[in-house]
């Protein structure tokens, strides 16, 4: 098939996993096109995954353009599907697909209360939630269960040699060799619970001295002056990394021990799956999609979001070697069967199909 995805940003946050679906598209023989504004983050991610890019401004005034233009492409690129994701390109690949003909799919990927929901949903237009909790929300907003769907993120960090990956990671942030490092992957702020994190870590510290906590994300200077000033109240500075963005994520993964994520609510979190994928157990707050992620005692823990919990399910199993590789092995066999990028572009692929045929054309 040929397929056009389109993405209406270029920040980081919720698009590693259409790049990664889009190459494992790629593998399974398909055309894609990736379409995205310009400038930014994600072009040149996608660039470097090798796979054809067009950029389209798309805010603002640019609205009524992307729509034509991308209407064009699909037309000129025969496109059997324009694949949307968020708002913005729901809507212009909406509009796109009616005026090429073209069968739409858009990917939710946050839970929020868009008029889409009630006026889009078609037999021309499905909608795809990325967990079952994104897809009973967006039924409860208004989108006909018939054409609600839900298809995993999926991950290419599996079957990664973690040796070598992990090298030098202690050494570039002057960490002792005996430490032990949880790791918290995602924007730096107070959603995804770095401020719990820090109230937790004294307690943690107290019990585990050797324990040291990186931020991996994107923070902007405010919520960073924030959590600074808090680690220093709470006497744990010396104990904590923050990475900014990185495109080596899977080599910090690595070499963690346990990866945490004490959010106000994830969709289908990259970074669960990722540390899933890479034998890692997780501990993450018992919201959204984290329950179909993370399996109570077996891969991970799954906690209310406050200090107390946080401090004491990160406690346990730092204090158990033994119980973290059986969740991690756990995780990473989870992550194989279901939230694969292989399993995850066959599944789209047969929504495509399904999409398609339901409407009368042949594959």
């Amino acid at each position: 098939m040929n397929i056009i995805h389109v993405i209406s940003t270029t920040r980081p946050s919720g698009t590693t996993s259409v790049v990664v679906l889009a190459d494992w598209l790629e593998k399974r023989g398909h055309n894609i096109l990736l379409v995205c504004p310009p400038g930014g983050w994600l072009p040149g991610i996608i660039r470097a995954a090798d796979i054809p890019l067009k950029e389209i401004p798309m805010h603002g005034t640019k609205g009524p353009s992307a729509i034509l233009q991308i209407s064009r492409l699909a037309r000129e690129f025969n496109a059997d599907i324009i694949h949307a994701h968020l708002s913005r390109a729901t809507y212009i690949s909406h509009c796109a697909g009616i005026l090429s003909r073209t069968p739409v799919v858009s990917s939710v990927h946050v839970m929020h209360r868009d008029l889409a929901y009630k006026i889009l949903p078609n037999k021309r237009h499905w909608f795809v939630g990325v967990s079952d909790c994104i897809r009973k929300a967006i039924i409860s907003h208004g989108v006909p269960e018939k054409f609600a769907h839900t298809v995993y993120n999926g991950t290419d960090f599996l079957n990664v040699n973690s040796k070598i990956m992990s090298e030098n990671v202690r050494e570039e942030f002057c960490l002792p060799d005996n430490s032990e490092i949880v790791g918290l992957v995602g924007n730096v702020n107070n959603f995804k619970g770095h401020p719990i994190l820090i109230e937790a870590a004294r307690t943690i510290i107290e019990h585990r001295p050797d324990t040291y906590f990186m931020f991996v994300g994107k923070y902007e200077p405010s919520d960073y002056d924030t959590l600074v000033s808090m680690a220093k109240k709470v006497g744990v500075s010396d104990h904590i990394r923050y990475t900014g963005v990185r495109n080596d994520v899977k080599r910090l993964i690595s070499e963690m021990n346990i990866v945490t994520l004490p959010s106000q609510f994830e969709a289908c979190s990259m970074a669960i799956i990722e540390a899933m994928a890479m034998g890692k157990p997780v501990v993450a707050s018992r919201v959204g999609g984290n329950p179909e992620l993370v399996e109570h005692e077996r891969t991970g823990l799954l906690i209310k979001r406050n200090p107390e919990e946080l401090s004491e399910a990160l406690i346990s199993l730092l204090s158990n070697k033994e119980l973290c590789s059986r969740m991690g092995t756990a995780g990473k066999l989870k992550a194989e069967n279901i939230f694969s990028a292989a399993a995850t572009a066959e599944n789209m692929e047969m929504l495509y199909i399904r999409l398609r045929k339901s409407i009368g054309y042949n594959m």
